[in-house]
């Protein structure tokens, strides 16, 4: 690695010099430049298109970051209560207690919310 590194430093140590007053003695043509350059009008009638205002607004593609929010929200409850039937249904009546399906819909209601909250949020990405 060091070897490279000085061989690399030597080569551009010589090809430097070389380079710089091979492009020295070369003379530079501006006539092309200049000519360019006369040619740039600066007025208001340079060809530009007035007919559009300059604050013309690009119209968006997609959901904006609050709307995102407030779909992921609605998602998110929307799911709460699905979680909770489900939970409930997929218990059912396995205990002879008096609250059946409880302990399925506490388990189903987070599992729904996240669920749906997160499915909703990808789903309206731009």
């Amino acid at each position: 690695m060091f070897r490279s590194a000085i061989l690399l430093v030597v080569a551009l140590s010589i090809a430097t010099p070389a380079f710089a007053q091979s492009a020295a003695s070369q003379p530079v043509d501006v006539s092309a430049f200049r000519a360019s350059v006369a040619a740039v009008r600066f007025d208001a009638s340079a060809g530009a298109d007035n007919s559009a205002p300059a604050t013309a607004r690009v119209p968006r593609r997609g959901m904006g970051t609050g709307q995102r929010i407030l779909w992921t929200s609605v998602a998110g409850l929307g799911g709460f209560f699905a979680g909770a039937y489900i939970g409930a249904a997929i218990e059912g009546d396995r205990c002879n207690c008096d609250d059946p399906g409880l302990k399925g819909a506490l388990i189903g209601m987070p599992i729904g919310t996240a669920a749906a909250a997160i499915t909703t949020w990808i789903l309206t990405r731009k």
